[in-house]
C-alpha cells in the first residue's frame, strides 16, 4: 500500500476549478518531483494535501488524500492539527515569511514537540538542539537562542527543515526549498534532504520548476500544467523519453539542451489564466501536435512502461 494516494483531487476558487483530476502515489522513502511552470497549481496542490488552503478563498471540491489508508479530506480541523507536523511536515517556499521573526529558532522547533508530544521544556530543547545538528547548523547549542534574522538564507532554510521534522513525520513536502538560494547553498540543501531521506526513511514531495534539481534528487515525477497532471512516472523514463509534448517542451527549454551559443527554444504562447482554461487538453493552444481531437479532454493513460500521459498523441516509448 502507498504511503500517500491522491485520487481525483480538485480545488476551486468560487465557481472556478483551479486544479482537478490530480492522481499521485508515493511510497515510503520515495522522492516525488512535482514540476511545471509557475502558476501550474503545484503549491496549492501541496497545501491541499496538508489542508492549509486559505479559508473562504479556496476549497477542495472532490477527491481523496489517503495517508496510510486514512482519507484526510473529511477530517475536522481539530483532527488535522494532529496530522500536521506529526505525520506530514512541510517546508515552505519562503522561510522569511514562515519563521516567526520575534521568536527564537529553538523555541519554534520545540513548540511543536511540546504541543504534540507533551514534552517538558528541557526535553524539547534537547530535541531542538539535536535537530539543528542533524540539519547541519554549526554550534547548535549556541545557535538555538538565535532569532531568524541572525541566520543566513541557507541557515534559515535548514532551520525550517528542522521545524518540519520536529515530530518525526513520515512524509515531508518541500515547496521550492532552494528558491532564492545561491547555487552552492542549493546543492547543500538538496544533499541534506536526500541524507534525511536515507537516514530517517522519509518520503518527500519536492516541488520545483527546475528539471536539473529533479534529475539529481527524484525517483519519480509528476508534470503539471494549468492545474492538471500531464504526465507522471519514473524519473529516468520521463527525462529520457517524455511521452507528453509539454514534458518534451520543458526539457528542450533547459540550459544545456541547445547547441553551444544557440538561443534556447521557448514554448510559444502563455499559460492560460486560472478560471479561463481552454476546453479539452489545456496545453493544446501551445502544442505543436494539436489537432481537432485535442478539444476533447484526454485521460491520464498508460504511455509505455510505468508512465502515464494525458495526451491523445502520447509518444510511444523509444527503444533503449
Amino acid at each position: 500500500m502507498s504511503l500517500l494516494a491522491v485520487r481525483d483531487l480538485a480545488i476551486a476558487a468560487g465557481r472556478h476549478l483551479l486544479v482537478e483530476d490530480i492522481d499521485l502515489d508515493l511510497s515510503e522513502g520515495e522522492v516525488l518531483g512535482l514540476v511545471g511552470e509557475s502558476g501550474s497549481g503545484k503549491t496549492i496542490t501541496c497545501r491541499a494535501l496538508m489542508r492549509l488552503l486559505p479559508e473562504g478563498q479556496l476549497r477542495i471540491t472532490r477527491g481523496s488524500v489517503a495517508l496510510n489508508g486514512r482519507d484526510l479530506v473529511p477530517l475536522s480541523e481539530a483532527a488535522m492539527r494532529k496530522v500536521r507536523g506529526v505525520e506530514v511536515g512541510m517546508i515552505f517556499q519562503n522561510p522569511n515569511s514562515h519563521l516567526d521573526p520575534v521568536m527564537r529558532i529553538g523555541d519554534q522547533i520545540a513548540e511543536s514537540v511540546r504541543y504534540h508530544e507533551g514534552a517538558s521544556r528541557a526535553d524539547a530543547r534537547k530535541r531542538a538542539i539535536d535537530l539543528l545538528r542533524q540539519v547541519g547548523i554549526p554550534d547548535p547549542a549556541g545557535r538555538i537562542s538565535a532569532f531568524p534574522h541572525e541566520f543566513s538564507g541557507g541557515m534559515r532554510q535548514r532551520a525550517m527543515i528542522a521545524v518540519a521534522l520536529a515530530c518525526r513525520p513520515r512524509l515531508l513536502i518541500a515547496d521550492e526549498p532552494t528558491t532564492a538560494l545561491d547555487v552552492t547553498v542549493q546543492a547543500q540543501v538538496l544533499r541534506l534532504l536526500l541524507d534525511l531521506r536515507d537516514r530517517l526513511g522519509l518520503a518527500i514531495i519536492l516541488v520545483t520548476h527546475n528539471l536539473g534539481v529533479v534529475a539529481q534528487t527524484c525517483d519519480s515525477l509528476a508534470v503539471m500544467y494549468a492545474g492538471r497532471v500531464m504526465e507522471r512516472g519514473p524519473k529516468r523514463d520521463l527525462l529520457r523519453a517524455p511521452a507528453h509534448p509539454y514534458t518534451e517542451a520543458l526539457l528542450k527549454c533547459q540550459p544545456g539542451s541547445a547547441a553551444p551559443a544557440a538561443q534556447l527554444p521557448a514554448i510559444p504562447g502563455q499559460p492560460p489564466l486560472a478560471g479561463v482554461f481552454p476546453e479539452g487538453c489545456r496545453f493544446h493552444p501551445r502544442c505543436p501536435r494539436a489537432a481537432g481531437i485535442c478539444r476533447e479532454r484526454p485521460a491520464l493513460l498508460p504511455a509505455g512502461g510505468k508512465r502515464l500521459a494525458a495526451c491523445h498523441f502520447a509518444a510511444p516509448p523509444r527503444a533503449a
